[in-house]
């Protein structure tokens, strides 16, 4: 009795009976299947079934439908959002998780028939504005993508009848107006779960009649259905000349790991009351982007700024000035900007690869190569970092080349008496004697023949923290560690790192040089590295490569260690940029450079594979493991 007098409390459980749970889909929290589960096998499957080898899988973010709620959802909801997948050119994007059935094998059978259904989908933009015709337009394509997948390959026709049917079941039945149920009858009979209707509807979704003039005042587009995906191709964004200077941050950066939708515009205005976000960091689908989240620029409740990006559906990026009061790892789907395909005129140019005309850009990036400079960042290593130096100096000098005894030579430090006693048989015997200039034994080194140059990303990114470390300290202790046990074990080898800032600025500093020894002046250089810009691997690698190419050895290694995606501030970046890196190893490899990747990004799994190939790659994905992994990881690449 006393618990109905609290009438705030009655209130608020009495409204939560009548609106909560209204979603239009049920949901089966115990039978859930996470995206994160299975995003590896959907990535094979994806590409066994013909998907192009550079697009990605990742977390749709919830998008508002437009389709019609009951009356309950109108109080409770206003808006229902949901995660719908789709696709363009770069990514495909399906649910976080799925939820739908009360059969946590069917929820993971619906990823892989969306991986089928992506695979054979056309990418491309539905741009009808009306409604009805829309819906229609859209269902033709669900129908007749479908259609392909189960006759192409009919192991998944079980799979898709099950799927069809729950989903029928699951479709909420609510009352529709009369326009609005013939579309919702004709997503049943899609589904297998009725007949066509018998309205003029059907064959306009068919193809076979045309489509209805306008949708009637009113109209809501259907609710979507899980079993079909959406595709799209965004147009590009103007390219801007203007340099992004990179502001640093002042808090290590909070990560979330879905994607968001995004456009770009040029502006500096923390005030805006429109949904807006200022990137400073590392360019989009890389590490860390500074945001500044419809608050000002002091503010510093890191969980506000990620309720506010949670809370938008289009998210736009500008450049600014002031220094943000947080850094974010934002995954965002931003449309390409246009590309200047326009020729440098400068004194070293490496092309670039155009996934899109399937050609390279001929003179597309200007290399600036110089030396590193041993004044910068004060880092040295401690005592801790020392004794492994020493521990990996040990475990490499076993791999040094041992004296071997060379028999039979033309000049040596001794006789080589069985090769004497065979001349002088041969001699005797009136051969001529021919091996008498050969009778000399000499100890000779064995030489590994192998030449190996270090790729060193020192981008902005390198500046972040993950899991307490910095990441570009650990990249030093590691590189100190490798170099010293590559000296001990007397490989030819280069330390060359790298960072960009468009196409027209893509610096490479010598660390260490083909030929010059381990030493004080080059562990000064590795401590004064500090952070650069942005991540231009294919530029970097094209310029490694030659490098390497030209050394006499006959054995070659390209490492290349970084610790994100490749990206610049310029069009390269997504799916371009993936292409591109995966070229440019594609032609280190053909001039027989073994090139080989080691990343820190413990999500590098979704495109590194892309990049590398198979066994071509490592990913440590606890940084502080690096320092020991790094060696370890070159004895089974090198030797």
């Amino acid at each position: 009795m006393l618990d109905f007098l609290e009438l705030e409390e009655t209130v608020g459980r009495a409204w939560h009976r009548m609106v909560g749970g209204t979603a239009s889909y049920p949901v089966h929290d115990d039978h859930a299947v996470a995206l994160t589960e299975v995003r590896g096998r959907l990535a094979v499957m994806f590409r066994a079934l013909g998907g192009e080898t550079g697009v990605q899988i990742a977390s749709a973010g919830a998008r508002k439908s437009g389709h019609r709620l009951g009356w309950r959802q109108r109080i409770g909801l206003g808006d229902e959002r949901l995660e719908q997948p789709g696709r363009d050119a770069a990514t495909i994007f399906l649910p976080d998780r799925i939820s739908i059935f009360p059969d946590r094998a069917l929820n993971a059978a619906l990823y892989r028939w969306l991986a089928a259904w992506f695979a054979a989908a056309p990418i491309e933009t539905i741009t009808e504005a009306d409604p009805l015709r829309r819906d229609l337009l859209v269902l033709r394509r669900a129908s007749e993508t479908a259609v392909w997948v189960l006759t192409q390959f009919p192991g998944l026709v079980a799979d898709y009848a099950q799927l069809a049917a729950a989903t029928a079941e699951a479709r909420p039945r609510r009352p529709l107006p009369r326009i609005e149920q013939e579309v919702e009858q004709i997503v049943l009979a899609l589904l297998g779960a009725g007949k066509a209707p018998a309205g003029r509807l059907w064959p306009a979704m068919m193809g076979t009649g045309p489509l209805p003039d306008k949708a009637p005042p009113g109209y809501h587009s259907i609710l979507p259905c899980p079993l079909w995906g959406d595709c799209w191709t965004r147009e590009l964004s103007p390219a801007h000349a203007g340099e992004d200077e990179c502001a640093p941050g002042a808090e290590p950066e909070a990560q979330d790991n879905r994607k968001r939708f995004a456009v770009r515009e040029r502006e500096d205005n923390a005030s805006r009351r429109d949904p807006f976000v200022l990137n400073r960091f590392e360019k989009i689908l890389a590490m860390a982007e500074m945001v500044n989240v419809d608050r000002p620029a002091d503010d510093s409740e890191d969980e506000d700024a990620q309720k506010a990006a949670d809370d938008l559906e289009e998210i736009t990026l500008s450049r600014r000035t002031g220094k943000p009061a947080s850094r974010f790892k934002f995954d965002l789907d931003l449309p390409p900007e246009a590309l200047d395909a326009s020729r440098l005129n400068a004194g070293l140019t490496y092309p670039e690869w155009d996934y899109r005309s399937g050609s390279y850009l001929p003179d597309h990036c200007r290399v600036l190569a110089g030396a590193a400079s041993e004044h910068g960042e004060s880092w040295t290593p401690d005592d801790a970092m020392r004794r492994h130096i020493r521990q990996v100096r040990r475990r490499f000098e076993v791999l040094r080349p041992r004296h071997e005894l060379m028999r039979a030579q033309a000049d040596g430090h001794d006789l080589d008496l069985d090769a004497l006693v065979r001349a002088r048989c041969d001699l005797r015997a009136g051969s001529g004697g021919s091996g008498l200039d050969r009778i000399h034994v000499a100890m000779r080194p064995q030489g590994h023949d192998l030449a190996v140059t270090l790729l060193v990303d020192v981008s902005l990114s390198t500046d972040a923290w993950v899991d307490g470390y910095r990441v570009l300290d650990v990249e030093k202790e590691a590189l100190l560690a490798l170099t010293h046990g590559i000296s001990a074990c007397g490989d030819h080898h280069s330390i060359l790192t790298f960072t960009s800032r468009r196409r027209s600025w893509v610096r490479l500093e010598t660390v260490k040089a083909f030929g010059e020894p381990m030493s004080g002046t080059v562990e000064r250089r590795i401590g004064a590295l500090k952070p650069g810009y942005y991540t231009r691997i294919g530029a970097a690698v094209r310029h490694a490569a030659a490098e390497l190419a030209r050394q006499p050895q006959r054995k070659k290694l390209l490492l290349v260690l970084t610790d994100g995606k490749p990206n610049d501030v310029d069009h390269y970046e997504g799916r371009f940029a993936l292409e591109d890196t995966r070229k440019s190893v594609q032609e280190a490899r053909r001039l027989g450079i073994a090139a080989f990747g080691v990343t820190v990004d413990a999500t590098a799994q979704s495109y590194f594979p892309t990049l590398f190939g198979r066994g071509g790659y490592a990913i440590v994905g606890n940084i502080k493991r690096l320092p020991a992994a790094l060696p370890a990881i070159y004895r089974q690449v090198a030797h």
